[in-house]
């Protein structure tokens, strides 16, 4: 209970600290409260490859923060830390799964990334496609862990599955914020939505174990 509350303290010192500073503040609790995850979730380590593959996806989610907090500008780096997570994470969510499959669940999804990346695209430049993979990938792993929940109906899977939709918001966000205007909250919702997204996978292991 204590390690959760921790969670949810660095992440608002986070939060906090990027509107009011000190900006150590803002450089130390974005990546501790993902360390906190996994040290949450490697408890569990031992138990189940699917811990072993959602710790890997944290991991690399920490690499991909520490890219995106750089000074200078390290967007294409941090991008590809957080796509190699998402297809970690999609391989964790795809390991869980066993069933037939509901093809109404990744037209929906593709669907809505299309529609993300159309509105996007003026604006992506020479990111065009870089972004367009990304676009792919998440919703690859937003399907994976639907699946799951849809085949199980289990608290691991609803976990997961909140995640996943989470993630999706966080970033689609956080794209618009960066290539369309951003808005004085906007950091503040991806953030929060950002972190929710790891806590909830998180938390998904410690039900499945």
């Amino acid at each position: 209970m204590w390690s959760w509350f921790a969670v949810c303290c660095s992440g608002l010192l986070h939060i906090s600290a990027a509107y009011r500073g000190p900006r150590w503040q803002f450089y130390l609790f974005k990546p501790l409260t993902i360390v906190l995850l996994v040290l949450i979730g490697s408890t569990q380590i031992t138990e189940s490859t699917y811990a072993q593959l959602v710790l890997s996806a944290l991991l690399l989610s920490l690499v991909g923060d520490i890219f995106l907090m750089l000074p200078k500008d390290r967007f294409v780096q941090g991008l590809t830390s957080f796509l190699f997570a998402h297809i970690v994470y999609t391989v964790a969510f795809w390991y869980q799964f066993d069933g037939h499959i509901v093809w109404w669940l990744p037209s929906l999804l593709s669907g809505l990334g299309i529609i993300v990346f159309l509105l996007l695209l003026p604006s992506l430049g020479k990111l065009a496609l870089p972004v367009a993979v990304y676009i792919a990938v998440i919703v690859q792993m937003a399907w994976a862990a639907g699946e799951y929940w849809l085949n199980t109906h289990s608290t691991p899977a609803a976990l997961a599955f909140g995640g996943a939709i989470l993630f999706m918001i966080s970033d689609t966000v956080l794209a618009f914020s960066r290539f369309k205007d951003e808005f004085r909250a906007s950091q503040a919702v991806v953030m929060m939505t950002y972190f929710m997204a790891q806590a909830l996978i998180t938390a998904s292991v410690i039900y499945a174990s």
